[in-house]
């Protein structure tokens, strides 16, 4: 592959991966409750107010700035980025790929801890969101690592 190739992949890989990352802030990142769990406890006052399917926007406060901020870097790096700049941005998406494959793991629930019993089990699952986050960065870290063939 020649170098000028190399350099367009990775950018359009950088580049997918940060618009693929915006998006997954605007989708589903947890399934807050299971539908019997949240029949359960229909016309509660305490799920007032509380998004079922939050976006990261709902139920992050820092983290989907960061990734929002993420994003943004990868497509300056894509553009008009130094070697330097790609490593510190690198290094953010590892650490972001880090963050979102523990919110998988351990879906975020915005800080809800609702007492279950055995007869309404409560199981807070990961979204789209998470998922789609996990396939942009592994998009961007790919086109990241291309980006480093070239020199």
């Amino acid at each position: 592959m020649s170098r000028e190739l190399r350099e367009v992949v990775a950018d359009w890989l950088m580049l997918a991966g940060a618009l693929v990352l915006a998006v997954s802030l605007f989708l589903t990142w947890s399934h807050q409750f299971s539908p019997a769990f949240a029949a359960a406890w229909a016309g509660s006052p305490v799920l007032r107010g509380v998004p079922r399917d939050p976006t990261a926007w709902q139920v992050y406060s820092v983290a989907d700035v960061c990734l929002a901020v993420l994003a943004a870097a990868i497509v300056y790096v894509a553009v008009t980025g130094t070697r330097r700049a790609r490593v510190v941005v690198l290094v953010a998406a590892g650490v972001a790929m880090a963050f979102v494959v523990h919110a998988l793991a351990v879906p975020p629930t915005a800080g809800l801890n609702l007492p279950s019993g055995p007869a309404v089990p409560d199981r807070p699952s990961s979204g789209a969101g998470e998922v789609l986050a996990l396939v942009a960065l592994g998009t961007a870290l790919a086109g990241l690592a291309l980006s480093f063939t070239d020199e």
